[in-house]
């Protein structure tokens, strides 16, 4: 415990939040050199570390400035958030907890928590703590955005929009409020984003490449809305030809990926005969549906969605003592015969039921787990896994239409079509193998276009896969409220609809660099 009641290190905390992080990390330094009882130090240097990503440096200052005694809940916040990054779901709450009965009262540490929460899919919660941000840090503009981002996936667009509107308001270059706001909204020919947008572009930094992207695809938006399809592909090509130069090409490491997970789904022993009780996973590439399969699964009453979640990656690189955060590895893949799964199915459902505060029966829709599907069902022998297939060529479009962030490095074939076709022909090679190899009884292909064709007969077939009697309100999923932290938000709050079936056609000469691999594959006519 500390000496002397505890003060803050007003200077270095200044310097932090100017980003001068060398000049605060070597004053902390020299202050512990000549006190090692200075708990703010400690927190500091925590929050350095963890603005450069070293989570596990930062988690163990944080501990350190707790143990000397630091008195704030500042230091609470930020190990929350470590542990939330080191998939520790279950201590995150825990330091959450005792954060909150220290009575946060400046911006930061309410944004922290706030952004936590969020992590863990307590949007509500979130959007709390974010308010109360907003009420003692007025003019954050940060705060005001990220509160935006979490009525949006709450389903509030209006307070959604307020939210941005007042980020806008407090700093008009603020490229992210921009975009939001233009992505959320419906654009018209009388009323539409176009004119802030063109400032946006024409003001922003040369070097900001990111924020050129999500102008470019804000743009594309608008120039989508209007029917304008020649206009919409020309700023999607303009904004990923920004960023495709500085990205590497995994296409090499995650085609090893593809093959290691059709490997592995030949040499894993499954049991059939398992009753339909544990959780279900909803896989496929992005933008092909699992979230609106996520919506009908968690509006029945025996069901609740955990989100997206990255647990079952994290167990299973966990167990089999992985490390690094690229959570797909063909190394890892091929080492799973031989493992204990059990204890990795384990360990996921105590982290998901930690993030639950419960054992209700769930669903994780992290389309990224399709690589996993053999290890999910060794793992945990009551899951069933729905599968989502959409017509390659849609497929190709939808997803090189979404804007993901330049830190999801298993989307980033999405920047180029060519490789984004060649990516969608693995996927459909991957899912053929499944189907072969994996027990029907508990993995399942559910075709988008059927769905959307025939949605009381696939999602009676589907309820029946996962153990589930039908309920109408499966039937009437757009009336179900819970929040939705995926680009689908707005898309899952109207019944099902056929207007993005075919949808490629009004595309296709644009998108020919594609069309030509599917052919080529077999894929397209």
């Amino acid at each position: 415990m500390p000496q002397h009641p505890f003060a803050p290190l007003h200077d270095e905390r200044q310097l932090l939040g100017q980003k001068r992080y060398r000049e605060a990390h070597t004053a902390c330094r020299q202050i512990i050199e000549k006190n090692a009882d200075t708990p703010d130090a400690y927190y500091v240097m925590g929050v350095i570390s963890y603005e450069h990503h070293d989570f596990m440096r930062a988690m163990k200052l944080f501990e350190v400035a707790i143990e000397k005694g630091h008195p704030e809940p500042g230091p609470h916040v930020q190990l929350a958030r470590c542990f939330t990054n080191l998939n520790m779901p279950k201590k995150a709450l825990q330091s959450i907890d005792v954060a909150r009965r220290l009575n946060p009262k400046d911006g930061y540490t309410l944004s922290s928590i706030g952004a936590t929460l969020s992590r863990l899919d307590r949007h509500a919660d979130a959007a709390l703590f974010y308010r109360k941000a907003s009420e003692v840090a007025p003019e954050d503009p940060s705060v005001f955005f990220n509160l935006g981002s979490t009525l949006q996936f709450m389903g509030d667009f209006d307070g959604a929009e307020s939210a941005y509107l007042t980020a806008l308001n407090l700093a008009p270059s603020y490229t992210q409020a921009r975009v939001h706001l233009t992505l959320i909204r419906t654009q018209t020919p009388d009323k539409n984003d176009l004119e802030p947008l063109e400032i946006a572009w024409r003001e922003r930094h040369p070097k900001d490449l990111e924020g050129g992207l999500n102008i470019a695809h804000a743009f594309a938006k608008v120039y989508g809305d209007l029917g304008d399809s020649a206009a919409m592909m020309t700023w999607l090509d303009r904004g990923k030809s920004l960023i495709l130069p500085h990205i590497p090409n995994r296409q090499k490491k995650d085609l090893a990926s593809y093959a290691a997970a059709k490997s592995l789904a030949k040499t894993l022993e499954y049991d059939i005969d398992t009753p339909a009780e544990g959780p279900i996973f909803i896989v496929g590439l992005p933008r092909s549906g699992t979230t609106l399969i996520d919506r009908i699964l968690s509006s029945h009453s025996e069901m609740i969605s955990a989100g997206e979640r990255t647990e079952f990656a994290a167990s299973f690189h966990e167990q089999l003592g992985g490390g690094g955060t690229d959570i797909v590895d063909a190394n890892m893949l091929l080492k799973a015969p031989g493992t204990d799964m059990l204890a990795i199915g384990d360990l996921y459902r105590d982290r998901i039921e930690a993030i639950l505060d419960g054992d209700e029966r769930f669903t994780d829709k992290m389309p990224i787990n399709v690589m996993f599907a053999p290890a999910i069902l060794a793992a945990i022998p009551t899951a069933r896994i729905v599968c989502l297939r959409r017509h390659p060529a849609d497929s190709v479009l939808s997803i090189y239409r979404q804007l993901f962030e330049l830190s999801a490095i298993h989307y980033r074939y999405a920047y180029d079509l060519e490789i984004l076709a060649n990516y969608v022909v693995a996927f459909n090679e991957l899912v053929d193998v499944y189907v072969r190899a994996l027990p029907s009884s508990r993995f399942t292909v559910m075709d988008y276009e059927r769905l959307v064709d025939q949605p009381e007969n696939e999602i009676r077939r589907l309820l029946a896969h996962c153990g589930l009697p039908f309920e109408q309100d499966c039937l009437d999923f757009q009336n179900n409220a819970a929040p939705v932290a995926t680009a689908s938000v707005a898309q899952v709050r109207k019944p099902i609809y056929k207007s993005a079936i075919g949808r490629w056609k009004q595309y296709q000469d644009h998108l020919e660099p594609a069309l030509a691999i599917l052919r080529q594959s077999g894929l397209l006519e």
